[in-house]
């Protein structure tokens, strides 16, 4: 009986005549020797292969290829029928990965290496790597590395030893942000934060920061995502705590801050299937100004620190939520929740009518605590009752019965209640007395809302060809609109412990009675807005259209002027307000927006806001915006890019007050890449009139790029 094969014949070539031994089953190809053997291909100087035994073994300059890895090494060997191989000095990986080892040797999906350095990114003085006295490498359903004995290091510098560390080739192993620089207030200081991947779905480390003149900050920080079919999470944590050197300081509430002085800040997210969703977001600061001492990239995203979390759950057509927010301080005005549950039906066909009606019902518990006031020599002035606080239970019901009057024209009457009942109110005098309100325990108030939308649609096709600004066709929509709403009179708004009161809003004030959030200071009113809206595209190089330009003006009329108030405390008229909102994207490499508000008895601009983006490819890039308010804001911002080569780029931000005809923050700077993978910053800053930063300062930031 004839044996079977034990394994598959090879295809070995070379330049030179291969060897046979005859005696020892061997072959040996010598000279740019080749190999393909179970998906292998080897390359070497010398290959040996023994038949019987299935074995090959190669030596000088060996390159192992096989379903798109590539190692190279001075020695490999092969067990064929086993499917083992050891090779020494190896080298592989691929982007960003680059491994070196003494020894390795096991499987296809279970190598062991011994002596090994795991670079992430072309290995040089600057690249993060892991020295580690043995590692294993597991491929599967997620590849994965794990070290034993392992030491992390900045080029040939070590940071901090690992007994144990697994790595997940998915993800990135480090992320490390580091700013250094020279600060009037701060002193010489050095800010880092640094997080290791300790799983898939983790991200742990440490917020250290050192300030010559204030002490040393620490924290922990930490980034987590996860995402199954059933459900993903995703969120942030970084904190820190520093015993200031400085000399006492004043915060915004006119306190004298504790020398321990710390932040944290949480951002969680949580999707449950396709309806359940909680989100949390929570801030913790010591004082009103530690993250702008310390941290200013955080304060320049939440100048407010503001703590809430919701529970949410999407019906077919309703909404049930659980909100509520918590005061993170008493420094500033928070209108606390604690909490809030609400249903919002969305709109829905009433039977066969035509009609569609929506409507919400909601119960909170509303708390305001007062940051006290001070006289002029700094003393604490003494209130009553530190906070205002109430229970409300509320029903909103609406109701619209869309009308086709044209093809291009319809008519939509619409109504709505609010129906809100207040007790257990409490608020001190003193604030009472501010607001003109005196609170009951217990009070009730009905409002009702009547009124129209009126909306006509127009549209023309033009055959516009124009190669440099890439208009292919031209298409104009243009959509005429009125809008009316009467609020009703309610003599009770005295009795409420206002707390959602009307905050300082420039922009068009919304109409419907559901949408108002400040429904403790409602007044009687009735407004007209009419408006006509201009949209224009062009067919898109792919499929579809792509937007050239929108046009839109409005303009407000009350009927009734008593109970409107203006941004600087003048009369309301009855030509209430006109607004211009312009958009223009007429090409990728220009943009323009604006919002005007005009006063339209003598059409002065009241407000004017704009933003220009001029766009060289990747050459350059340059904007300028703009913000003013009558009499109280006129602001002018300028920043520019221009990239000096494929590794330097030059940038700057400049920012002008035309009220005092000053620089009040210039920044210049320098971006270069060092290899790679880091981005290094060099800048630096100038500023006028600033109470808690210095005139000047330099910074250099160094970031490992994801």
């Amino acid at each position: 009986m004839q044996s079977p094969l034990r394994a598959t014949l090879p295809e070995l070539s070379s330049i030179d005549p291969i060897e046979y031994d005859e005696k020892a089953q061997r072959l040996i190809a010598k000279n740019d020797a080749q190999l393909q053997l179970d998906q292998i291909r080897v390359k070497a100087d010398r290959i040996t292969y023994y038949r019987e035994y299935s074995l090959a073994d190669a030596a000088g300059r060996v390159e192992v290829s096989t379903k798109g890895i590539r190692l190279l090494a001075e020695r490999f060997s092969y067990d064929a029928e086993n499917k083992e191989f050891a090779l020494d000095n190896v080298r592989t990986g691929y982007w960003p990965y680059h491994l070196s080892a003494k020894r390795a040797g096991g499987t296809k999906n279970d190598i062991n290496f011994s002596e090994t350095t795991l670079f992430y990114g072309t290995p040089s003085s600057m690249t993060p790597n892991i020295k580690a006295n043995s590692v294993n490498f597991s491929s599967g359903s997620s590849d994965t590395i794990k070290f034993e004995k392992a030491t992390v290091r900045l080029g040939l510098i070590p940071i901090f030893y690992l007994p144990s560390y697994t790595h997940y080739f998915n993800e990135v192993p480090l992320h490390l942000d580091a700013t250094t620089g020279s600060d009037s207030l701060l002193g010489v200081y050095l800010q880092t934060t640094t997080l290791a991947q300790l799983t898939p779905s983790l991200r742990a480390g440490v917020n250290l920061d050192l300030y010559t003149k204030r002490g040393l900050l620490i924290g922990p920080a930490a980034q987590y995502s996860h995402s199954s079919k059933s459900h993903s999470i995703v969120g942030a944590f970084s904190s820190g705590v520093i015993w200031d050197n400085a000399e006492i300081f004043i915060d915004n509430h006119r306190d004298g801050s504790s020398s321990k002085r710390g932040f944290a800040e949480w951002r969680h997210r949580h999707q449950i299937g396709k309806r359940l969703q909680l989100r949390t977001s929570l801030s913790y600061w010591s004082d009103s100004e530690v993250t702008l001492d310390f941290r200013d990239t955080y304060f320049n995203k939440n100048r407010r620190p503001d703590n809430f979390t919701e529970a949410s759950y999407l019906g077919n057509n309703y909404l049930v939520s659980v909100f509520g927010r918590f005061a993170s301080g008493n420094f500033y005005l928070i209108q606390q929740r604690i909490p809030e549950v609400r249903l919002d039906v969305f709109p829905t066909p009433l039977w066969t009518t035509g009609a569609y009606h929506h409507g919400s019902a909601s119960y909170s518990q509303l708390r305001e605590d007062f940051v006290k006031p001070f006289d002029n020599d700094m003393n604490s002035i003494l209130i009553d009752t530190e906070y205002t606080q109430y229970q409300r239970f509320e029903i909103n019901y609406g109701i619209q019965r869309p009308l086709r009057l044209k093809d291009w024209v319809t008519l939509t009457p619409l109504a709505s209640t609010q129906l809100t009942h207040y007790q257990n109110q409490a608020m001190d005098a003193t604030v009472a007395d501010i607001f003109s309100l005196s609170p009951k325990n217990k009070t009730s108030r009905e409002i009702y809302s009547f009124g129209f939308d009126l909306e006509a649609r127009a549209h023309a096709n033009y055959p516009t060809m124009n190669k440099v600004w890439g208009i292919n066709g031209l298409r104009h929509t243009l959509r005429p609109i009125a809008k009316y709403r009467y609020f009703s009179k309610d003599d009770k708004n005295n009795q409420i412990a206002a707390i959602e009161r009307r905050a300082f809003d420039l922009g068009r004030p919304l109409v419907d009675l559901n949408d108002l959030r400040y429904s403790d200071t409602l007044h009687p009113s009735q407004l007209l807005r009419i408006g006509v809206e201009n949209l224009y595209q062009t067919r898109s190089e792919g499929y579809g259209s792509r937007n050239l330009a929108t046009f839109n003006v409005y303009q407000d009329v009350l009927l009734d002027t008593d109970n409107y108030e203006r941004y600087d405390n003048q009369p309301s008229e009855s030509l209430h307000a006109s607004w211009i909102e312009l958009m223009l994207r007429p090409a990728p490499w220009l943009r323009f927006d604006m919002s005007a508000r005009f006063k339209t008895k003598d059409l002065t601009i009241e407000e004017l806001m704009t933003r220009s983006t001029l766009i060289s490819g990747e050459s350059w890039q340059i904007g300028l915006s703009t913000d003013m308010l009558k009499r109280h804001i006129n602001q002018y911002r300028i920043d520019f890019i221009c990239k000096l080569s494929e590794r330097y780029a030059l940038f700057t931000n400049v920012r002008f007050d035309g009220q005092t005809s000053e620089f009040t923050h210039t920044r210049v700077g320098i971006s270069t890449k060092i290899g790679n993978l880091w981005q290094l910053i060099y800048a630096l800053s100038f500023r006028n009139n600033t109470s808690r930063e210095s005139d000047f300062s330099f910074t250099v930031n160094l970031r490992l790029n994801q």
